[in-house]
């Protein structure tokens, strides 16, 4: 006889996630049902194999909240008869094998929680590219011009940076960092440069603070409108990180390739100050966390890649940092469905 707790688990684990506002509720409500009444597991496994799902879902349930939601399946009445998906040959008299602890338990492997969200979910870059309402179809090099004249304001003081410093690392290769206070620039004036010429770069690409400035400095003290906060993540394969970004109901304002080993996305907060964005970004970055996503990225005049610049160091393909995805005003749901 297959083991029953065994085959639960592969059943659950095919289940979409439950995404807060889009029915999450009634989504871990039915695995709950399912595994209590559906497999017939006691409410020990049934609880253990939930918590197991329930690391793709979005934000996770408590442990009260999933305690709760499989005595509330465990007691409700069902149209099914109990064990409905046990098949033939498995007798509701014979007990389940205990669950077993899964090995690294506490330990989010961030490719398998990812896996688990997506469901199965993939997209391209040219997907991106026809969900985006603004259209991305010119010359790469202009990238630069096209993001900064969406999204920001006539008036608003953009800084950039080209200057780098080549960093050794363990594995004998070479990362360029970011040098300098970099060049800060009215946002008109800035779009007629990138539109003269392109974007500027460097061997290194280029950078761009997402947040505008007040021409004084780049600290955190120097932000005039704390508007985005940065998502990326150097532990997924690339094509993890882009169905990521496609899939998680925040509102991105702009996706682009870093010309490196990863995805970029912008989530637009709109806060009012730099304690605010920081407790607003350090629960952002708790809810993605098991993602592998970077949680170093709270302060907000953090750089990030500037899209139409072109890199070698570090370059993977051909190190172009494009422009994929561009929302000037995006509401808090997936990209891609």
């Amino acid at each position: 006889m297959q083991n029953v707790v065994e085959r639960a688990r592969r059943y659950v684990a095919k289940c979409p996630p439950a995404v807060s506002g889009q029915g999450g509720h009634d989504a871990t409500f039915h695995v709950a049902a399912l595994l209590v009444h559906g497999f017939a597991l006691g409410e020990p496994d049934a609880l253990a194999l939930l918590r197991e799902w329930n690391q793709s879902c979005l934000p996770p349930w408590s442990e009260g909240e999933l305690v709760h939601k499989v005595k509330s399946a465990a007691g409700a009445q069902h149209k099914e008869p109990r064990g409905y998906l046990l098949g033939e040959g498995l007798s509701l008299t014979r007990p389940a094998a205990t669950l077993s602890r899964p090995t690294g338990e506490g330990k989010v492997n961030p490719v398998a929680a990812t896996e688990r969200f997506l469901n199965g979910f993939r997209c391209t870059e040219q997907d991106l590219a026809e969900a985006s309402p603004v259209r991305l179809d010119g010359e790469w090099k202009f990238d630069g011009a096209v993001i900064v004249g969406a999204l920001y304001q006539p008036g608003e003081q953009i800084n950039f940076v080209t200057d780098f410093e080549p960093t050794p690392e363990r594995n004998g290769k070479s990362k360029a960092r970011p040098k300098g206070c970099g060049i800060t620039i009215e946002r008109d004036q800035l779009v007629a440069r990138f539109k003269e010429t392109g974007t500027d770069t460097s061997e290194a690409g280029a950078w761009l603070r997402m947040n505008p400035l007040d021409g004084q400095g780049i600290a955190d003290a120097n932000v005039t409108a704390f508007r985005f906060a940065l998502l990326e993540s150097d532990t997924l394969p690339l094509d993890l990180q882009l169905s990521l970004f496609a899939r998680l109901p925040l509102p991105v304002a702009a996706i682009l390739s870093s010309g490196g080993c990863s995805y970029h996305a912008w989530v637009r907060v709109d806060v009012r100050d730099a304690d605010d964005y920081r407790r607003t970004v350090s629960r952002l970055l708790g809810l993605v966390a098991r993602f592998g996503v970077d949680g170093k990225n709270k302060n907000p005049s953090r750089l990030s890649r500037l899209p139409g610049a072109k890199r070698v160091i570090g370059a993977a393909g051909d190190g172009i940092q494009r422009l994929l995805y561009l929302n000037p005003q995006p509401e808090q749901r997936r990209i891609l469905e």
